[in-house]
């Protein structure tokens, strides 16, 4: 499986403050090894229809977008990215 960042994904992690990146960076890294049910992987409703998501610590989420050999990452924050 490839994973590709998105420059929005990137821009967002480097806004964080370091603590939160460093959560961030692990559940991806825990997301790569397949550990979904860990991370409370879902898909999302409403206008984020087609995307997924899952937890980075208790307060922040990353958006993915899953294609059959890609995953995307697309955003990275709290409950502020679903509006």
């Amino acid at each position: 499986m490839e994973f590709l960042y998105t420059a929005r994904f990137l821009r967002s992690l480097k806004k964080l403050p370091a603590l939160v990146s460093d959560d961030c960076l692990h559940a991806v890294e825990l997301f790569k090894e397949g550990k979904k049910k860990e991370l409370k992987f879902h898909k999302l409703h409403g206008k984020l229809k087609g995307l997924c998501s899952f937890s980075a610590n208790f307060s922040y989420r990353i958006v993915v977008k899953v294609e059959k050999k890609t995953v995307y990452f697309m955003d990275v924050g709290s409950h502020v990215i679903y509006d």
